[in-house]
């Protein structure tokens, strides 16, 4: 059998535009198809990374905004785990800058759920650790709360 016609049908030669035969994979930003991760490691990426200046797939606003919904996601399915891991991400020094871990913490100010929105507020101080930074924190709580901006 010509090698063209075995390679045609065979995970082992899928190109990176087209899913493996079978597999679970989504495309992705660049054309090509990967596997989903959960939302919490959307969350944890997003918190690390952050999503300034994009990437060579994806603009800055593009990919900010896919962050912004998955940061939500993991707040509606992980609630207080995902406050907690917002949190913890930024206490531990894990991200190179903190304004990810600010921007998801309004978000969770905003959230539909009181224990979340509870949790999110009573974190301020342990994400926001200066006036300064506080200050702007609670800008943006007020303004996803009051005007829906997040």
């Amino acid at each position: 059998m010509s090698s063209y016609l075995s390679r045609a049908a065979s995970p082992l030669w899928t190109p990176q535009s087209e899913r493996i035969p079978g597999s679970s994979q989504v495309p992705n930003s660049a054309g090509g198809h990967a596997w989903k991760i959960g939302s919490m490691d959307r969350l944890r990426r997003f918190l690390v990374l952050g999503s300034e200046g994009g990437s060579y797939y994806a603009s800055e606003r593009d990919l900010t905004r896919e962050n912004i919904d998955g940061v939500r996601l993991a707040l509606d399915e992980h609630k207080l785990d995902a406050v907690r891991e917002i949190v913890d991400i930024s206490k531990a020094g894990r991200a190179p800058r903190n304004d990810p871990a600010l921007y998801a913490l309004a978000v969770a100010c905003a959230h539909n759920d009181l224990e979340v929105r509870r949790l999110a507020t009573k974190s301020i101080p342990q994400v926001a650790r200066t006036v300064r930074i506080c200050s702007i924190s609670l800008t943006l709580c007020s303004l996803s709360v009051v005007g829906g901006l997040l």
